[in-house]
């Protein structure tokens, strides 16, 4: 079993293709990231809180039922996660801690932003926000796994390649976002779930996927089907699962930030289904999301996106753009870092579905755009 990796660059961004056998590519991933990964780990901001938490004996309890939880579900996906960890020459232990992080309880809530639209165009676009120490450690990775279609996605190295931004050889983009679950479910580490919606042939195949995969911790998943041009906002948290469809006419606009908007209460059982929606935050939502655990970072972000007015024309990739780079918070979307907020937006991402296009905007750099076949191609 064998496996290439080739190097080159893109926007600011360094760009890797790993062709392979899957163990064979995620070994040689973890030999050629080892020191990027070691550090990803040591800078995470929660990371000694993580190691503290796993001396305790609920924490080795938590770390094992998750170990068994990915190991049975999610077998291929917790086999990646064993290959990095073996090829960086790190304990299985170390990469799990982190890529549970947020399936454990007791997470802020804190993250991304994102963006759907459909109307005659249809768009994905994205803000991948992390810690500042995080800053140059974002990768853009593509995968060509041997049986697998081909995935590129932005890459924390350590993290299973699954909760950021990815588009995917089936013709599906992917925007995740993180949403807090204060009781986890008994279920697989939302990484390891994400990490599995990768090879969905179809959107209706991605949909019925996170409906019978559920996932302890909690993400929000904004999907376009490029031959199709549906775009759909789901939320699955601590084993339940709900979400919207961008309708045309009626809510050509769906946006995320970082908590549930259209997940049933707890104590329902079932899942409720995709359905439009325009929720509106006001004072009484707010309250009601503070119940909930939202995060005021997070509302302020939302109350932002939810009183944009839809555009009278089609909007164009620089309209998005504009939307999520153009203010930094609390005016806007694009984190800084600065006034004591501990995030930073790294990179935004803009999928335009029509054009079978992607536009990547790092922080610091000029927005670049890849056709979707140099995205899923060696």
């Amino acid at each position: 079993m064998t496996a290439t990796i080739t190097e080159r660059n893109v926007c600011g961004l360094r760009w890797l293709t790993v062709t392979g056998h899957r163990d064979a590519a995620f070994r040689a991933l973890g030999r050629l990231a080892h020191a990027e990964i070691r550090a990803v780990l040591a800078q995470l901001p929660e990371s000694a809180s993580l190691r503290r938490y796993a001396a305790t004996p609920g924490g080795q309890t938590a770390l094992a039922s998750g170990l068994q939880a990915a190991r049975s579900a999610h077998p291929r996906e917790f086999a990646e996660l064993r290959a990095l960890a073996e090829g960086a020459r790190l304990e299985l232990e170390a990469l799990l801690l982190a890529n549970l992080r947020a399936d454990l309880g007791g997470d802020d809530g804190i993250g991304c932003s994102d963006l759907g639209w459909r109307r005659a165009r249809s768009y994905v676009a994205h803000n991948e926000d992390a810690a500042p120490a995080l800053q140059s450690r974002l990768v853009l990775l593509t995968l060509i796994i041997d049986g697998d279609a081909p995935v590129t996605t932005q890459w924390y190295p350590g993290f299973l390649p699954a909760n950021t931004f990815a588009i995917t050889g089936h013709g599906l983009v992917c925007a995740v976002t993180h949403i807090p679950a204060a009781t986890p479910a008994r279920a697989a580490g939302r990484h390891f779930v994400a990490r599995g919606l990768h090879q969905a042939p179809s959107l209706d195949a991605a949909l019925h996927y996170l409906r019978s995969h559920p996932s302890a911790g909690g993400f929000g998943y904004t999907i376009g089907e490029f031959a199709t041009g549906r775009v759909v906002s789901i939320e699955a948290v601590a084993g339940r699962v709900s979400g919207v469809e961008a309708d045309p006419v009626t809510t050509p606009l769906l946006w995320h930030t970082n908590h549930a908007r259209h997940l049933p209460p707890p104590n329902r059982s079932g899942p409720t289904p995709a359905r439009p929606c325009t929720t509106t935050i006001v004072t009484a939502r707010a309250r009601a999301m503070h119940r909930l655990g939202a995060p005021d970072e997070s509302i302020a972000r939302g109350r932002l996106l939810d009183a944009l007015e839809p555009p009278a024309h089609e909007p164009e990739v620089s309209w998005f753009l504009r939307i999520l780079t153009g203010s930094p918070a609390p005016h806007g979307v694009y984190r800084s870092a600065d006034d004591d907020d501990p995030l930073m937006t790294l990179c935004t991402s803009v999928a335009d579905l029509a054009t079978r296009a992607v536009t990547l905007q790092p922080r610091d750099n000029n927005p670049t755009t890849l056709a979707l076949k140099d995205l899923t191609s060696a």
